[in-house]
């Protein structure tokens, strides 16, 4: 929110008009429009979280040692670094599939899972058959080969993180091929019918938690809700239905916790970073912008007084 003077009040479709906001939150974005005349970088963060979803339905990742060695595998750090390297904000991993770290109630509960660590990845790998043998892993004299499905409309930034995950698997035996298909195919033929090995996508706006219980609950047969990498358990769904049932916050926020451990310990997915709210606004529009959890208050919006 700006400060200053009291705003000249406009509506909705003025403040779309003459607001230059980009929600895409690429580096190129903000390089080419940080120094325009008359422009404020303004900053939030909203419920946006950037993750890796592993397929536990079909080949190597039906094991669940080799879901937990791609968590240690992966530097999310790293990750979250290199998007965040010319952006104003600092980009910082977090713990947790249900919160975002500025919403109460959050806590990191990846605990050993959620860090990277090599040696750990190698011996998971190991006590699952999968042996080291030159610069990859094998098994039953077959290699442990894996996909990482792309949109082929994928921006720089999710290409180049498609690559970093490639380079990082490969440090422990894995090998990735990065398999970019038509990005009208992306979701319906490949990712919500679970055919991929590795996908990433973001989960946006998910400020109630019961939203999430389509993503973590077990899978019927073909119809996979939204788990699309149909990993889950009994406990896991006993936890979300119960918390979906009560109403004291503090209570729901601690099976919701409970939940996240277990789907941290099963591989579920992988979250990376909240994602920034980046918007390019003109300076003299008070009170919009990057709300983060806030909804915009429009009856406040409007142009300053000259």
């Amino acid at each position: 929110m700006r400060e200053g003077p009291r705003p000249r009040r406009g509506n909705a479709d003025e403040v779309e008009q003459f607001a230059r906001a980009f929600q895409r939150a690429l580096p190129e974005d903000y390089k080419r429009l940080a120094k325009a005349a008359g422009t404020d970088i303004r900053t939030g963060a909203r419920w946006d979280e950037v993750h890796i979803t592993l397929n536990g339905a079909r080949g190597p990742l039906k094991d669940v040692r080799v879901r937990q060695a791609i968590q240690h595998a992966i530097d999310r750090k790293a990750v979250a670094t290199a998007f965040g390297k010319d952006l104003p904000v600092q980009l910082k991993t977090y713990g947790s599939h249900f919160f975002m770290p500025n919403q109460a109630g959050y806590q990191d509960n990846s605990g050993k899972y959620g860090t990277y660590d090599t040696a750990a990845a190698g011996k998971l790998l190991d006590e699952a058959g999968w042996k080291l043998k030159g610069d990859t892993r094998a098994k039953d004299g077959k290699q442990l080969a894996l996909t990482y499905t792309l949109s082929s409309g994928s921006t720089s930034a999710q290409e180049d993180q498609a690559e970093l995950i490639q380079a990082q698997l490969a440090a422990v035996g894995i090998k990735i091929s990065i398999k970019k298909v038509p990005s009208n195919d992306y979701f319906s033929k490949y990712v919500i019918i679970g055919n991929f090995d590795l996908v990433s996508f973001r989960w946006v706006d998910q400020v109630f938690r019961s939203e999430a219980y389509p993503i973590y609950r077990q899978a019927a047969g073909k119809n996979l809700y939204e788990n699309y990498g149909s990993v889950g358990s009994p406990e896991i769904d006993a936890l979300l239905k119960k918390a979906g049932e009560i109403t004291d916050p503090t209570e729901q926020a601690k099976l919701y916790n409970q939940a996240d451990t277990k789907i941290w310990a099963l591989g579920h997915s992988i979250p990376l970073y909240q994602r920034p709210q980046v918007l390019a606004v003109r300076s003299n529009l008070a009170n919009y912008g990057a709300g983060g959890l806030a909804d915009d208050a429009f009856t406040k919006v409007g142009w300053l007084k000259k």
